[in-house]
């Protein structure tokens, strides 16, 4: 009885996921089109914007196709330390008498 409770919380769950990732799409688009209406640009470059990039997170990859790696961000700089400067000479030792 455990296992059907568990796996109809977990249809439950889904259906509830799945209804929010609607919504979410639908408010990706409704937020892509305004900002369109917003903005004169060539029309290739809005689904290279951050609002293209929401709806592609939020309805998947194919639904406002873009060139590949668009959504990749770039490799992090890694940037040589710099060199360490010598270490002070040692100090002159007294004379000895």
């Amino acid at each position: 009885m455990t296992t059907i409770t568990s796996k109809l919380a977990m249809l439950v769950m889904l259906g509830v996921a799945t209804a929010a990732t609607a919504q979410t799409c639908d408010e990706a688009w409704a937020d892509y089109n305004e900002f369109k209406k917003r903005n004169a640009m060539e029309p290739s470059q809005y689904a290279l914007t951050t609002y293209g990039a929401t709806v592609r997170a939020a309805c998947g990859p194919d639904a406002l196709p873009v060139p590949p790696g668009t959504d990749t961000p770039p490799l992090p700089r890694v940037r040589k330390p710099k060199p360490l400067p010598p270490p002070p000479p040692p100090p002159p030792k007294p004379p000895k008498n």
